[in-house]
């Protein structure tokens, strides 16, 4: 397919290591010294690979950490290896399973209930499960955590977003949301003739790109001081990708980027003045790319978004707290 081919040469060239290596030589260094002491940030699969990375790049900067697990000693683990990292004692561990939203109702009342600002929100969590399995609720756990926990965490949150100078929310995509358009009459891929788990993953990853985009009008339009951006870690060696698609790895694992390389983009656009960011755009490597590919069929309409967020919302509903 001339989508794959044209995704497959443009990730060599940008995605990897050394596209990493050739962009970086004009990175500005100086925002990165930059302190967060004194802001709140919240970053969700924060136990092992990028989400662990991108706590310990946030609390070495000083910030006021809740790290968000789904296993509790895993998580008590990560937590203690970022202080250790870090020496940063103002580090919390969040103990929510994502893929249920009676969890995610229960994390963002605890939250909420302090009264606090939420100064940054990284939904970093992931995964891809190459089998239908369901989630607590009963739906496509892909979907439930990927596309579903992200937008409800989000919404739930924005009370405490609000209450922030400057909020950012940060979704993780992937490179793969190049290969899938926007899904949204088919959320949970019941309509697959044989379940896949990679396309599945990779139009989560699209409807991430979406909602950054829409959170960052809505909250415009209602003249709030937060914006929700979508990044692009590009191919980096994590214990997620050596598991789930693991032909990948062994085709690539000597042109893998770092994990400090891999969460680089997150943690500059936590640090960057607001001013000097777009809203809703698709970063790789610092800067704002194209969310199609030429020739690729993948561009959609705000209709569709409509459509989404609607869906999306009807979900959630019923899980979400009342301050939402």
């Amino acid at each position: 397919m001339l989508r794959s081919t044209i995704f497959l040469v443009k990730g060599v060239r940008e995605f990897t290591r050394g596209g990493y290596e050739r962009t970086s030589r004009s990175f500005d260094e100086a925002v990165m010294q930059r302190s967060l002491a004194g802001r709140k940030c919240m970053v969700t699969g924060a136990n092992q690979g990028l989400g662990l990375q991108t706590s310990m790049e946030l609390a070495r900067r000083g910030a006021t950490l809740y790290m968000v697990c789904r296993n509790e000693q895993r998580g008590r683990e990560a937590v203690e290896k970022v202080i250790a990292d870090s020496g940063n004692l103002d580090v919390h561990l969040k103990v929510c399973d994502l893929a249920s939203l009676a969890a995610i109702k229960a994390l963002a009342e605890e939250y909420l209930a302090t009264g606090d600002p939420l100064d940054v929100l990284v939904n970093n969590a992931g995964l891809m499960l190459h089998e239908r399995t369901p989630s607590p609720d009963g739906l496509e756990t892909n979907f439930a955590v990927n596309t579903l926990a992200c937008f409800a965490l989000t919404l739930a949150l924005q009370p405490a977003l609000f209450r922030a100078a400057s909020a950012r929310v940060v979704f993780v995509s992937s490179g793969g949301q190049y290969t899938e358009p926007l899904v949204v009459d088919d959320l949970q891929a019941e309509r697959m003739r044989k379940f896949d788990g990679t396309a599945q993953y990779a139009r989560d990853k699209r409807r991430q790109v979406a909602l950054a985009e829409r959170f960052s009008e809505r909250w415009a339009a209602a003249g709030q001081r937060a914006a929700a951006y979508a990044m692009h870690p590009g191919w980096t060696e994590t214990e997620g990708v050596k598991t789930s698609i693991p032909g990948f790895y062994k085709a690539f694992k000597d042109k893998l980027r770092n994990l400090a390389q891999g969460c680089d983009t997150t943690v500059w656009l936590c640090l960057q003045d607001a001013d000097k960011l777009q809203p809703g755009a698709f970063y790789l490597d610092r800067q704002p790319q194209s969310k199609h590919l030429v020739l690729a069929g993948t561009k959609y309409s705000s209709a569709d978004v409509d459509r989404l967020w609607e869906a999306l919302e009807k979900l959630a509903a019923p899980t979400l707290p009342a301050a939402a």
